[in-house]
């Protein structure tokens, strides 16, 4: 591996490491937790190689798990987040690209929506819990403002897939590959974690759509990074 190869590979798997810790909030049905990560495994896939994007994805969310009180969830993540960031690159470079003004209202109106409805049914009121496992803090957060949040949302993913060269095709690219997340925790959760900590396997179903919130913010947020990611001259050429 080259030198320029092993810096991005090293850069993006800190980085997916800061982004999966920085913000944590807890899901007792599961012992999981909402988290920011995806954001920059989506950024890794559309400016790198699948395999950079699959290793910083894994090995960085995994040593969060293993660092913040999550290690049960460790083995899980390295393979569920190796496939999300090496598919979300695969797809990216296979689905045609798409920057009619059309397509680029609809793509930030259905992310905005979604982020939206997520945020305030799942991630508000004054018992969210943001924190690591072992430590955190109980915060209240107004359902309105994920409302707010979606119009940002909504605005800013339409102006950069019809007016700055993001492409409607990566974010359909990087929300399928979100959506090989949502089963793989799922499957992991019934099967292997809620069993091992004495939760009903059933009590997966509970973080379906926290994760398919997760992989939404994602790509609200990951498909413009990499946009400016490009544009500013810190991604490899891309076949």
């Amino acid at each position: 591996m080259s030198s320029k190869l092993l810096a991005y590979l090293v850069g993006y798997t800190v980085a997916v490491y800061a982004a999966t810790v920085a913000v944590q909030i807890y899901q007792p049905a599961t012992g999981g937790y909402f988290n920011l990560g995806e954001t920059v495994i989506y950024a890794a896939a559309l400016t790198t190689t699948p395999l950079i994007a699959g290793i910083a994805g894994g090995v960085g969310a995994a040593l969060a798990d293993l660092t913040t009180g999550y290690a049960i969830f460790a083995p899980g993540t390295l393979v569920i987040k190796f496939v999300e960031g090496f598919a979300a690159a695969k797809l990216a470079r296979r689905l045609a690209r798409a920057s009619s003004l059309p397509a680029a209202i609809f793509t930030g109106a259905i992310l905005g929506i979604l982020v939206a409805l997520v945020g305030a049914t799942y991630l508000s009121g004054a018992q969210t819990y943001l924190g690591t496992a072992w430590f955190g803090v109980e915060v209240d957060v107004p359902a309105y403002l994920w409302a707010i949040v979606g119009v940002v949302v909504a605005i800013a993913v339409a102006y950069f897939v019809g007016r700055r060269g993001v492409y409607a095709g990566e974010t359909a690219a990087v929300l399928v590959a979100g959506m090989l997340m949502v089963l793989g925790y799922f499957l992991y959760e019934y099967f292997i974690s809620n069993p091992l900590t004495g939760r009903p396997p059933i009590h997966a179903l509970a973080e379906i759509p926290v994760n398919i919130g997760q992989a939404v913010v994602g790509a609200a947020i990951g498909v413009p990074v990499a946009g400016w990611l490009r544009r500013a001259g810190f991604a490899l050429e891309q076949g």
